[in-house]
């Protein structure tokens, strides 16, 4: 029985930190503790959006380690989409046992869905089966008439130097779908657990890209939410992943996401990260092409 009882903590201790690489892989990261100060963040601004995220990156991590028990598993490749989907339901609906039951099919669903990618397609799905599992959703709730979540209520405005300080705070925190800027304080040091050069890219290219945006005339609402910054923080670490110190490349990646996003703006439809997944995809078949 004492074998059983320490084989079953240690399983659950891997699947642990299986399930925390999965949130840090929501920034590309595979590092347990950027994993947990990434939940803590989104814990700081609502507990039930954390339990949400918790649960998703758990059931991808389980359904994942289910069906392939390989490198990806430790890495944490079966989380992350999982992770996101229990964000984007409980914003989507209220946290009813409906609400709670979707969180685990859409998260498996997403999981499965990027296993196939990796095993038939080229390229990394990065985001999209969350994606598609969020437009589903949104799709199917007023068919089915489930009553939305709550409404947020808006973040309380702030001017001068303080405004542009939380709107890049906010430009991190919005890969989670955080609009509080110490959430995407707590979000930036997570990342510097795993690395401080994406700690201080992610800000960089926060402002940079929220400043593009602003010299764009784009919403200011949406410039000093971070609207314009999150897509742009995940396609440069994707970008930076696949050429090292290529600039240029980049910035191209930048430049395409705030483009996909007001473009999406334009049509009136959900971007969530499409934004940042199809920038990725452009820049880097490039770089590929460019080697």
């Amino acid at each position: 029985m004492k074998v059983r009882a320490n084989e079953a903590l240690a399983w659950t201790l891997v699947a642990g930190r299986q399930g925390l690489r999965g949130i840090a892989q929501v920034f590309l990261q595979r590092h347990a503790a950027t994993g947990a100060c990434l939940l803590t963040a989104v814990a700081w601004q609502s507990v039930t959006l954390a339990l949400g995220c918790l649960l998703g990156a758990l059931t991808g991590t389980l359904f994942g380690r289910w069906r392939n028990a390989g490198a990806d598993a430790d890495a944490g490749l079966h989380g992350y989409n999982g992770a996101l989907v229990g964000i984007g339901v409980l914003l989507a609906l209220p946290p009813t046992e409906l609400a709670w039951g979707l969180v685990v099919v859409l998260s498996s669903l997403a999981t499965g869905l990027a296993q196939c990618w990796r095993r038939h397609l080229p390229g990394s799905p990065y985001t999209a089966p969350f994606i598609l599992m969020i437009w589903l959703l949104q799709a199917v709730m007023p068919l089915a008439g489930w009553p939305p979540a709550d409404a947020v209520l808006p973040a309380v405005p702030l001017s001068g130097l303080m405004a542009v300080v939380a709107g890049v705070f906010r430009g991190v925190g919005q890969v989670m779908f955080l609009d509080d800027p110490w959430s995407g304080a707590l979000c930036v040091l997570g990342l510097a657990l795993a690395a401080p050069r994406v700690a201080v890219q992610a800000l960089l290219v926060s402002a940079v890209a929220s400043g593009l945006a602003w010299m764009g005339g784009f919403p200011a609402n949406a410039v000093w939410m971070g609207l314009y910054g999150f897509n742009a923080v995940l396609v440069a670490e994707a970008v930076h992943q696949a050429r090292p110190g290529r600039l240029g490349f980049l910035c191209l990646g930048v430049i395409l996401s705030l483009l996909f996003m007001r473009a999406f703006q334009w049509l009136g439809l959900p971007a969530l990260t499409a934004p940042f997944v199809l920038a990725s995809w452009v820049a880097c078949c490039i770089c590929r092409a460019d080697r």
